[in-house]
């Protein structure tokens, strides 16, 4: 093999390999290569249960809409399309079977609350993680859980 040619194949491997010993320092997940990055492990929000704000019934599933997080607007799509569980889309609102989970961004999440019985129920909850596991990449685990209650029609 010609000199220049032996010198344009090696180059490549030579860079690759500083890079890859360069990325990521040993953690939970050695095996991973590339950039060192935070990722969540877990849903932010976690809604363990609703009820009636007077008569304390239980509620098996309600409805969420008009979402924001510290403030600015974010779609209910936006939200689908992260990690959730419990959860589907139904054009600009979550249906949400509880116990439901959903959103990877910590801040202070308001939205509506309603299902049948029960009116729209302004909701307002600060949600964050509060487990960090270090390593490469690392991970946010364990959001907010809470339970929340919603007004009863007509009262």
């Amino acid at each position: 093999m010609p000199r220049d040619l032996t010198r344009l194949t090696t180059l490549p491997l030579l860079l690759g390999g500083a890079l890859w010993l360069a990325g990521c320092e040993p953690g939970d997940d050695s095996g991973t290569v590339g950039a060192c990055v935070n990722l969540p492990g877990d849903e932010v929000l976690h809604l363990d249960e609703a009820s009636g704000t007077t008569t304390d019934a239980t509620i098996a599933e309600i409805v969420l809409s008009g979402f924001a997080i510290d403030g600015d607007a974010v779609s209910a799509q936006s939200i689908a399309a992260e990690r959730t569980t419990n959860i589907t889309l139904d054009g600009n609102a979550l249906n949400c079977v509880l116990p439901c989970s959903f959103g990877t961004q910590p801040g202070t999440w308001t939205f509506g609350a309603s299902a049948a019985g029960y009116e729209l129920t302004p909701q307002e909850i600060d949600a964050d993680y509060d487990r960090f596991v270090g390593g490469c990449p690392s991970y946010d685990e364990d959001g907010t859980h809470v339970s929340i209650t919603l007004d009863e029609s007509g009262m």
